[in-house]
């Protein structure tokens, strides 16, 4: 049994995930329900919950903010949010798992579940850091929290060479160190790093131009990074990708 707190401005939207959770998670105990930050606060600090369900969108204090006010976060947090995308891919770069409202029973149980299994190595305190600074303003975010099979890794982006797609899950290549296989795909990390000096250039690869050593020109070309490795480049990505290397590299 884990014990929970529900943390929410809307009685609708917090009677609705009760009864979701009451259905498909009974390893779930609903200690408290709130309806805004400073009744969280104060929660969180009665019950000290081992997860809670935090709305972003709040008058006053929002879930970030509330967070802010928390010293030690020794507990799961799943973010509740209307679709807002630049909030989610933020919450993507710390790892941390969120449901879109109204919240769908099985995502629910899916997050519940990963919870349940999950073998944390990266604190709370990192991970929310990290959500932080890229809502903060920085539009290329310096470092990742990557979930393994392990647990979780906070990954500094510039030593990321590129990443493969194995299947749903993708392999990260570093400049120095073993590659990581992170349980994520790879769209979902091109998301997150669009911002980052990372280009799809194949199906399979997303890759950090700043390590490109050369272009072999092809049908769609192949690309030499520092590392050695030799990488294809699909022919719809080709036009592009030359265009980025101008830009960083220009032809003299």
């Amino acid at each position: 049994m884990f014990t929970t707190i529900l943390i929410d401005d809307e009685a609708n939207s917090r009677a609705a995930l009760s009864k979701k959770i009451a259905a498909g998670c009974p390893q779930l105990y609903i200690a408290a329900e709130c309806s805004n930050g400073l009744e969280g606060i104060e929660a969180i600090k009665k019950y000290q919950p081992e997860i809670i369900f935090l709305d972003i969108e709040m008058p006053h204090m929002n879930g970030f903010t509330m967070l802010e006010n928390i010293a030690v976060k020794n507990f799961g947090i799943v973010f509740t949010t209307a679709y807002n995308q630049y909030a989610i891919n933020a919450i993507r770069l710390g790892a941390f798992d969120y449901l879109v409202k109204p919240v769908d029973v099985n995502e629910l149980k899916e997050v519940v579940n990963r919870f349940a299994e999950k073998k944390q190595t990266a604190t709370t305190n990192e991970r929310l850091q990290l959500l932080l600074t890229q809502l903060s303003g920085s539009a290329a975010p310096q470092k990742i929290a990557v979930a393994t099979q392990e647990g979780l890794e906070i990954v500094t982006v510039e030593n990321i060479i590129y990443m493969e797609a194995v299947g749903n899950y993708t392999q990260l290549y570093f400049i120095n160190g073993k590659p990581l296989l992170a349980s994520k795909t790879l769209k979902e990390f091109e998301e997150m790093l669009q911002h980052a000096g990372f280009f799809r250039i194949h199906n399979a690869s997303l890759v950090n131009v700043g390590y490109i050593k050369k272009y072999i020109k092809g049908d769609g070309g192949q690309v030499i990074l520092s590392n050695g490795s030799v990488l294809d480049v699909a022919r719809r990505r080709k036009e592009e990708l030359v265009e980025i290397l101008m830009k960083i590299a220009p032809k003299i």
